[in-house]
């Protein structure tokens, strides 16, 4: 698969690379003439613009083309068509004789849109391509949507070589506007596979032998160049076909299934193909004109990438509407400040700019400000703690100064470091620290100003004081920061104090022998109590009420003078299932599997349980994993159970995700439900979320990072992470 891939990257390198070179070489100027005269008549300008700044009219003579006569150029015999030129020559009306060098720069819409943007397409496919592979490679659903990508790039690029009349550019046209529909079509297919929806449509390899209409239509063109528009508009409506056949089956499957990933894909692939098919395929097909001319259209090709840029096949659509609502927000914001801008660019220069140009600076000035935004969005992140006020930065200076102090070991460590930090900031060293005794009044909130002199109180032990003394006019912002930084001091030195008790505590206990310590054996009672109460209740609720029902049963039947048959073995049966339920409690207090045959069975035992009993589609993906700490096998297996319990009582979804996944020095386990998700602050907060609150503190235990991402009617995702704590170990 990477050789297959490889191939396919150097090929679109080397193609587009071609096609680029061969645009650029020479300028498209695109003269329609009148050739039943002695000698061309100039009568249409794809560039009217260019041609009125160069005094050519329509009526003019062509003479030569690059040095020579219009009659021996190819184009014009078969066509009557210029497509492009380095210098012409002409004559007026009155006989004057004018010669004109083209260059690029002299038509600005030929050189952005058959030049600037394709190559930024070119290299923006290729980028997104790259990413897409290298995240998931050896995936069919990436690859498929990787060469859809790169055909819709090559296609668009190739559009300067082919109306150049270059063969291989009009090929690459021919063959990539139906080959980029089939590839996506096939890649809804397998899309549709893998999130197990019913497939209700054509099978896509019978669309692949459209393709064979191409080289038909492309020899047929070349034996008799009068079937050129036959074959053109054959070739048009071939894509518009499979374009509205693609848009079919994304409306009418998420009418069917209501997913949001299907939604999204509609929305990704709509926004770039519908107006280019509106604005300028279906024109041209029904003969109409063009209400775009087709490179203008073609610019909406360019959100091919920015919207599947945030589809990963991997797994699931990752965040997308996060991204999603994220872009259309700086979309919405970018735009009305490119509006603004392009506004007032053309107001100061009304009579030099075109339409396309005015289009081409828009999209350029929209594309910037989006970008920058991006950007502005990473440095927040990145400095996002750092607050400028407007006699420094205080905020900032404060979040290091506790992040120093909190990497000390004991209280004169950390009163050094205090002392180091107002010294930095303040830029004094008048002050002194002291210890004064506690029946010294002075509260713990009391600040002190005056004759220049500020105390501060930092720590109020019980039986004595520690006070700063600090000779020095302060700001509002110093001694805001000063008293913030003192609160901070006087927690550390309460954590320090009671950790420096737990120390003496555990050597006392190793000095006398002892094998207990009465805090943590009542801190364990504590948790087992709990851990009991909640399993009364659960036998309370569901095995007890069904006992006693049977009971009841029992005395009805002894009380009757005829005993049925059928209602004793409906007992019996109602007593096995009790059985059977309490059988399951004992499993899951302490799973049998995972210390007889591991981590794998117990967890494929577990699953196959659950697919049972659930009312959803489980789809899960779980690697083998091995720890040197056993207890992580029993944690992995908790979490899954937890999180699989969570989804058949509370989600309500279709469909469940869950993936363990082996990484360096641990695991990671992701859960992704489309069901009714929830408020997470109402979650935490809830009574009924001791599930939830459950694995949060499993995972906190082991010291791992857990993200839960939920609202309603939007599914719940859970991201955990744990690494094992090898050194413990060695």
């Amino acid at each position: 698969m990477s050789k297959w891939i490889y191939s396919i990257f150097i090929t679109y390198l080397l193609l587009g690379i071609y096609v680029l070179v061969v645009a650029t070489q020479i300028p498209y100027i695109g003269i329609s003439l009148d050739t039943n005269r002695e000698q061309p008549v100039m009568t249409e300008f794809y560039y009217p613009h260019w041609a009125q700044q160069n005094n050519i009219e329509k009526g003019d003579l062509l003479l030569t083309i690059d040095g020579k006569p219009t009659e021996d150029v190819r184009s014009i015999q078969l066509n009557s068509f210029v497509r492009s030129a380095k210098e012409l020559t002409f004559m007026k009306a009155d006989g004057d004789v004018h010669s004109v060098s083209v260059k690029h720069k002299d038509i600005p819409e030929e050189f952005y849109l058959q030049i600037i943007f394709p190559l930024f397409y070119f290299v923006l496919s290729f980028g997104v391509a790259i990413y897409l592979w290298r995240r998931n490679k050896d995936n069919l659903l990436t690859s498929l949507l990787l060469l859809f990508l790169l055909t819709c790039s090559m296609t668009y690029i190739s559009t300067g070589a082919s109306i150049r009349g270059n063969l291989i550019g009009g090929f690459v046209i021919s063959i990539g506007i139906v080959l980029c529909m089939v590839l996506f079509i096939h890649f809804l297919q397998f899309y549709f596979r893998y999130l197990c929806i019913e497939w209700l449509y054509l099978n896509t390899k019978w669309l692949y032998l459209t393709l064979l209409f191409i080289p038909c239509c492309d020899f047929i063109e070349k034996i008799n160049s009068d079937f050129w528009t036959i074959t053109s508009l054959i070739k048009l409506g071939m894509f518009a076909v499979l374009v509205l056949f693609a848009i079919f089956i994304l409306l009418s499957s998420y009418l069917r299934t209501k997913l949001a990933k299907i939604r999204l894909i509609t929305i990704a692939f709509i926004t770039p193909f519908l107006p280019f098919l509106l604005l300028f395929v279906m024109p041209e097909i029904f003969g109409l004109n063009t209400i775009l001319h087709a490179e203008v259209a073609a610019l909406f090709l360019l959100f091919i990438p920015f919207s599947f840029i945030f589809i990963q096949v991997n797994e699931r659509l990752f965040d997308i509407e996060y991204q999603l609502s994220r872009l259309r927000y700086y979309s919405t914001l970018a735009f009305f400040c490119a509006l603004i801008l392009t506004t007032g660019i053309t107001l100061l220069f009304i009579d030099k700019l075109s339409i396309v140009e005015i289009t081409s600076i828009f999209i350029i000035v929209f594309l910037v400000i989006i970008a920058s935004f991006y950007i502005k969005e990473q440095l927040d992140f990145k400095y996002r703690k750092i607050i400028f006020s407007s006699t420094g930065n205080y905020v900032h200076n404060l979040y290091a100064a506790v992040n120093r102090m909190g990497k000390v070991k004991n209280q004169q460590e950390l009163l050094d470091q205090f002392k180091y930090e107002i010294t930095e900031k303040l830029g004094t060293t008048a002050f002194t620290i002291i210890s004064i005794a506690e029946d010294v009044p002075f509260t713990h909130s009391e600040v002190s100003i005056g004759n220049e002199m500020t105390h501060l109180l930092l720590h109020d032990t019980g039986e004595e004081k520690i006070i700063l003394k600090i000779r020095h006019v302060l700001q509002n912002e110093e001694l805001l920061w000063l008293e913030l930084l003192a609160l901070y001091v006087s927690m550390f030195i309460d954590n320090l104090k009671l950790i420096e008790d737990l120390i003496c505590e555990i050597r006392h206990m190793q000095d006398n022998n002892e094998t207990q310590l009465p805090w943590l054996d009542k801190l364990l009672w504590n948790i087992i109590e709990k851990e009991k109460s909640i399993l009364a209740q659960e036998l309370h609720d569901t095995i007890l009420q069904e006992q006693l029902h049977l009971a009841r049963e029992l005395d009805v039947i002894s009380s009757s003078p005829i005993i049925k048959k059928e209602k004793v073995l409906d007992i019996r049966e109602q007593l096995l299932n009790a059985s059977k339920d309490l059988r399951e409690y004992c499993e899951n207090l302490s799973p049998p599997l995972l210390d007889t045959f591991g981590l794998q069975i117990a967890l494929k035992k577990l699953i196959q349980k659950v697919k049972i009993r659930a009312d959803f589609l489980l789809i899960t993906q779980i690697e083998r994993v091995h720890f040197q700490d056993a207890t992580l096998h029993l944690v992995v297996y908790r979490l899954v159970q937890e999180l699989l319990n969570n989804a058949i009582k509370h989600a309500e979804a279709t469909e469940v995700l869950l993936k363990l996944q082996v990484i360096n020095g641990g695991f990671i386990l992701q859960y992704d439900d489309n069901g009714i998700g929830c408020d997470i602050e109402d979650l935490m907060q809830s009574s009924t979320s001791m599930g939830i609150n459950g694995i949060r503190e499993r995972v906190r235990a082991f010291n791992g990072d857990i993200t839960i991402t939920s609202s309603h009617n939007e599914g719940m995702q859970i991201f955990i992470q744990i690494l094992e704590d090898v050194e413990s170990y060695d």
